[in-house]
C-alpha cells in the first residue's frame, strides 16, 4: 500500500463506528442494516418508481429513483436526506445479493482501527463493505445509470 493509500485508509477508519466487542458490533450493525432496509421499504410505498422485491433487476429501478430524487433535489419530500438514502441503497444492494446468491452478511473489525467495525457482504473469497454509497451521484462511468446492477453482476454472478 502506498503512503497516500494508507493515509486514506486510516482516515476512512476514523469514520467507522467503534465497539467494545465483536458481539456488540454485530448487534448494532445488523440493527443498522435492518433499520435502513425497512426505511427504504417505507419510502418506496410513497412512490411508484421502485418496488423492493430484492430481484437484481430492481437495482436499476432503485438507481433511477435515486437520480430522479437527486436531480429534483427532492430527498426531503421522500422524508430522508441524500446521505440516508445512500445508506438505504447500500443495505438494499447487500440484501439483494444475500437473497439471490450464496453471499452472507458479515461484520468485521477494520484492519487499521482496533475496535472499529464494518458491515459487508461476503461471497466465497470476495467481500464488499457496505455502510453507504457516499455521494453516489458522482459515480464515474455511469452514463446509463445502471452502476448498481453492473456492480451486482460483477461481484455476485
Amino acid at each position: 500500500m502506498t503512503r497516500q493509500g494508507r493515509e486514506i485508509a486510516i482516515q476512512h477508519g476514523t469514520k467507522l463506528p467503534e465497539f467494545s466487542s465483536q458481539e456488540e458490533a454485530e448487534r448494532s450493525l445488523y440493527a443498522f442494516r435492518d433499520k435502513h432496509i425497512n426505511l427504504l421499504s417505507q419510502i418506496a410505498k410513497q412512490c411508484s418508481d421502485f418496488h423492493p422485491d430484492y430481484m437484481p433487476a430492481s437495482l436499476k429501478q432503485l438507481e433511477q429513483w435515486y437520480f430522479r430524487l437527486y436531480e429534483n433535489n427532492s430527498f426531503e419530500f421522500a422524508g430522508v436526506t441524500r446521505e440516508t438514502f445512500e445508506i438505504c441503497m447500500a443495505m438494499y444492494f447487500g440484501e439483494t445479493a444475500v437473497r439471490n446468491t450464496d453471499a452472507r452478511w458479515i461484520v468485521e473489525e477494520y484492519f487499521l482501527g482496533p475496535g472499529k467495525h464494518e458491515l459487508g457482504v461476503r461471497k466465497a473469497s470476495m467481500t464488499i463493505m457496505l455502510l453507504r454509497f457516499a455521494d453516489y451521484f458522482r459515480t464515474p462511468n455511469n452514463n446509463r445509470r445502471q452502476s448498481l446492477f453492473r456492480r451486482y453482476n460483477q461481484y455476485f454472478l
